[in-house]
């Protein structure tokens, strides 16, 4: 395969990573999705099923598998029908436009709570015939706000680790394995690594994952407190990884874990053994290593086996309150919810935390190699603290305290809770808002 044709798949990976981590990006519209729904909206026109609207950002290739399952739904019974829009900036829509029902992160489905844009969907669950104990438990826990249940959990999607398998014959497990992998590979070619750390992208990924691996707690009144010693010397880890263990090189930058593990860019002098990085990078690594590429749980560098994931998740308008539509929504969920037809979300490489469905997938990892590794991580996997506008609180360490992890081979302990505690007030500052 031409770089040029690889690189353009990591691009447009990249892209669909936006569409995974936030739910949304730019100000454009998917012009295929768009004339899906308007086609729709057409064939219904003069009809009596009870129309209902569904927004979400899909406008990667899992856009055709969640299409797969509305529009299954829409054939199996004639009274109701969804009528779907993927939307690259589906959040900004929403809050301008509304719909009846919309995907949110996990990490922002308290934002949304509290400024009464969602609705508790308890009664719906009871209705559609479904319970919270049908869901993996982390997928409880993200839906689960105020004594309420203000979504239905759609996937996790966790922090992921592809490796070389003509580097790397068996999946390292442990920080302690990787030092011998670097080792091993520095002593036959100094540019060969045994992984990357990013200087920019998946950032938060790396730092909230060796976190939840330390069992490091952020939330405190509603604000993110950055400035503690536990946080501290999660960071640090990682600064030793680059300039003491020299497990990776310095200053990556954007999407460095990926970009040197694929190798195809020509400013890329380095090569990473082992990537940390994001499920939506899968296509884009299995068209460069083919049967080479390997797929496992992240490795445990902290104390406690667990990673860190985005979340979908599927919620109800706060302004629906017509009964015919919410029945529609229920029937809607009770059709979604069985393997036979949530499994459309695992062909498209997404893990559903819905418990049958996850069972199907782990019974067949030929078919399902990506959900099927991932069925081992969403268990346990942790999310961003649920704090109002939790982007808002994370920005400094993303923007401005990571970026000197990664570059500054001097930096101290006593430097960086300087930057923490500036981290922590930006935090507070933006958790005032609520």
């Amino acid at each position: 395969m031409k770089k040029k044709k690889v690189l353009s798949m990591i691009l447009a990976a990249a892209m669909v990573m936006g569409t995974i981590a936030g739910c949304g990006g730019k100000e454009e519209t998917d012009t295929a999705a768009q004339q899906g729904t308007e086609d729709s909206q057409d064939e219904s026109q003069g009809g009596d099923k009870v129309q209902i609207t569904f927004l979400n950002g899909f406008t990667g290739g899992d856009g055709d598998y969640m299409r797969k399952i509305t529009d299954g739904f829409n054939a199996s019974q004639d009274q109701y029908e969804i009528v779907e829009s993927q939307e690259k900036d589906h959040l900004t829509n929403y809050k301008a436009n509304g719909a009846d029902m919309v995907v949110i992160q996990g990490s922002e489905l308290y934002t949304y709570m509290a400024d009464g844009m969602i609705q508790d969907v308890s009664s719906l669950y009871e209705t559609a015939g479904l319970s919270l104990d049908d869901f993996v438990d982390a997928a409880q826990d993200i839906v689960s706000l105020d004594d309420g249940i203000y979504a239905f959990p759609l996937d996790i999607h966790p922090l992921t680790m592809f490796y070389n398998k003509e580097l790397v014959p068996e999946a390292p497990t442990t920080y302690e394995e990787l030092v011998e992998l670097n080792t091993k590979l520095q002593s036959e070619n100094k540019d060969v690594y045994a992984m990357a750390v990013p200087g920019a992208g998946l950032s938060e990924w790396y730092y909230m994952m060796l976190a939840a691996q330390n069992g490091v707690e952020f939330e405190a009144d509603g604000a993110c407190d950055f400035a503690t010693d536990a946080f501290a010397d999660t960071l640090m880890k990682w600064h030793d990884v680059i300039f003491v263990d020299k497990v990776s090189p310095a200053n990556m930058g954007l999407d460095g874990e990926f970009t040197s593990f694929a190798k195809t860019a020509d400013d890329v002098t380095v090569q990473s053994a082992v990537a940390l990085t994001g499920p939506w990078y899968y296509t884009a690594a299995l068209e460069v290593y083919g049967e080479n590429l390997g797929i496992a749980p992240v490795p445990l560098i902290g104390t406690e086996q667990t990673t860190y994931a985005g979340s979908h998740n599927i919620a109800v308008s706060a302004t629906v309150t017509e009964e015919e539509k919410l029945a529609g929504i229920a029937e809607f969920f009770k059709y979604m919810y069985t393997p036979e037809n949530l499994v459309n979300w695992a062909d498209a490489g997404q893990t559903p935390v819905h418990k049958e469905t996850l069972e199907q997938i782990k019974a067949d990892p030929e078919k399902y190699p990506l959900p099927a590794v991932n069925a081992e991580q969403v268990g346990n996997a942790k999310i961003a603290p649920q704090v109002y506008n939790v982007s808002g609180q994370m920005a400094y360490i993303n923007e401005t305290v990571f970026g000197k992890i990664v570059s500054e081979e001097n930096l101290t302990k006593e430097d960086l809770m300087t930057e923490l505690e500036k981290a922590t007030e930006t935090a507070r500052q933006v958790a005032d808002e609520e």
